[in-house]
């Protein structure tokens, strides 16, 4: 197939390039050409900003596309500009969207476990940013908002966790690692004990694919992540394991965490309140979702962080002595207590 991705040279979308290429697809890339990965020399490059929307309109309108792929679409005004460009000359439109848009009340995840795709509801939603809501979900809503009511071409919405990873460049991953790779103990806020369902950055990429090639998903919404539930517990011992040493958990309660001054933003990456499921039998059912082990994606992603450490600390780091001491006065406080009893 003939191409286009929007975006593509970071993360997971530098892995999909790489597999499209590796069956054979013609792949061109939308972006500012800052980043160059190994296969750039096989792809055709259109240099341009995607905000500037006139740009991006002139630089792609007529130009024929089995396929593209948008990465980088962000409030109503990219889908509009989209639209604009691709009505009638492309196959199918993915736009790839979060599963933050469920955040911030739309979806009541203590009463509705699991949750699927048709519990959140565009039609009374505003074209506004509420003071206090995450600006990345709401533009990602106004952006499903747009397609579902305007979009006349066949497009896709993917909905995606959080997605870890080798070489993640929000940093979540290298949270976890980096304090797994020092062996010691690791504090989880005692009311942030929530199961859940994280995504390979890897196997993001390959049902990325997957719904491509699956003619069934046309004007459909899908949330895709890995089968496994996964509670902190499990997750910190998975990292732990496969950096090589034994986890140690202190569930510390986050009012006595914040009386120190150097934790007082401590946040554990993937730590949540309450349980965040989503039923995936909507995406088994359209194309089946691909997933590879945890326990492998893990270990993989922490042998490459082993190899290619990043030149700065995780966020927080520089209080990780801090974090080590909390959790042995607080195992101590314990331990007095248990004795008291």
């Amino acid at each position: 197939m003939n191409i286009l991705v929007i975006g593509g040279t970071g993360y997971i979308g530098k892995i999909m390039v790489e597999r499209l290429l590796e069956r054979g697809d013609r792949v061109s890339i939308f972006s500012r050409g800052n980043a160059k990965p190994q296969w750039w020399d096989r792809i055709e490059h259109i240099r341009g900003d995607r905000d500037d929307h006139a740009g991006f309109e002139a630089k792609l309108k007529g130009k024929s596309f089995d396929a593209v792929i948008d990465t980088q679409a962000y409030r109503k005004e990219d889908m509009e500009s989209a639209e604009a460009a691709f009505l009638g000359s492309v196959g199918r439109y993915l736009m790839i969207s979060t599963g933050s848009v469920y955040l911030e009340g739309k979806v009541d995840f203590f009463n509705r476990c699991p949750y699927n795709e048709s519990d959140v509801d565009w039609r009374s939603l505003e074209y506004n940013y509420p003071q206090g809501q995450d600006p990345y979900a709401v533009g990602k809503r106004h952006c499903e908002k747009w397609l579902l009511d305007n979009s006349q071409m066949p497009y896709t919405i993917i909905r995606i966790p959080a997605v870890m990873g080798w070489d993640d460049p929000t940093g979540r991953m290298w949270w976890w690692v980096q304090r797994a790779l020092d062996g010691g103990r690791v504090v989880i806020p005692a009311e942030s004990r929530g199961a859940f369902r994280t995504l390979y950055s890897a196997d993001a990429a390959v049902n990325f694919i997957r719904i491509l090639d699956a003619p069934n998903t046309v004007k459909q919404t899908y949330y895709i992540a890995m089968p496994e539930i996964i509670t902190m517990e499990r997750w910190a011992n998975l990292v732990w394991r496969a950096a090589g040493h034994q986890c140690q958990i202190s569930y510390v309660p986050s009012e006595v965490i914040r009386r120190r001054e150097p934790l007082k933003s401590y946040s554990p990456p993937l730590s949540r309140p309450v349980s965040n499921i989503h039923d995936l039998s909507k995406a088994e059912q359209a194309f089946g979702i691909e997933s590879t082990p945890v326990e492998q994606w893990v270990r993989t992603t922490v042998d490459w962080y082993r190899e290619n450490r990043p030149s700065e600390s995780s966020v927080g780091y520089a209080a990780r002595e801090d974090e080590v001491a909390l959790a042995a006065q607080w195992e101590e406080g314990l331990g007095k207590l248990s004795a008291d009893f």
